[in-house]
């Protein structure tokens, strides 16, 4: 009996028969197949997000930046764009002498809209309305020129820098004086129907240090 067992357990080994995979190499298997399945997801995807944009028309460049053409921007006719024979060159008023000349040039037409500021102590002031009692003190300058005269209304731009005594908001004659007990450094006032408390500006438009922190007059 001992030897019919020994024979039964040797011709029935537990192992794996021979030339089959073994755990190692089915885990190795089971790995390549599953990359093969996520490579092929990859694919899928990015087909998928690039084939819309090669069948999409064109867009125009500039589309979707602010100021650009829409996508369904057109190409203007050739007809739609005037030439400069069709815009006679600007009359404008005689400019003032020793007032800024505006540009002009022929078959360019601008639109510009001035701030309203005077000139005045080498420095901008903006004009602001207000209903305060200011009390005026010693003259400082007269406006004698009028960028929206000398512009035409606008219709051409005036470079800077602009002398003492030119403004964009006051006309040509009017006195702009100090304001009682502010520094003219920081203040200026000036009269018509209605009262402008000036205000100094940098060349940037901001308050300068100096005047930081100054309470209104």
């Amino acid at each position: 009996m001992l030897r019919v067992w020994q024979a039964a357990a040797m011709s029935s080994p537990s192992g794996p028969p021979p030339g089959a995979p073994g755990p190692a190499e089915e885990r190795a298997r089971t790995r390549r197949v599953a990359l093969l399945v996520g490579s092929v997801i990859v694919v899928l995807t990015l087909l998928a997000t690039i084939v819309p944009h090669l069948l999409r028309p064109p867009v125009p460049a500039g589309a979707g930046v602010p100021g650009g053409p829409s996508v369904e921007a057109v190409p203007l006719p050739e007809e739609s764009f005037y030439p400069p024979e069709d815009y006679p060159e600007l009359v404008l008023p005689p400019v003032p002498d020793g007032c800024p000349k505006p540009l002009v040039e022929l078959g360019v037409h601008v639109q510009a809209d001035w701030f309203p500021v005077v000139v005045a102590n080498g420095q901008e002031y903006q004009m602001q309305e207000t209903y305060r009692p200011l009390t005026p003190g010693p003259a400082v300058v007269t406006i004698r020129c009028d960028i929206i005269d000398i512009s035409g209304g606008g219709q051409a731009v005036v470079p800077k820098p602009w002398p003492d005594g030119t403004s964009s908001g006051l006309p040509v004659d009017t006195v702009v004086t100090e304001v009682a007990g502010a520094s003219p450094a920081c203040f200026l006032m000036a009269r018509q129907d209605i009262t402008w408390l000036l205000r100094a500006v940098d060349e940037r438009g901001r308050t300068p240090a100096a005047c930081v922190g100054v309470p209104d007059p």
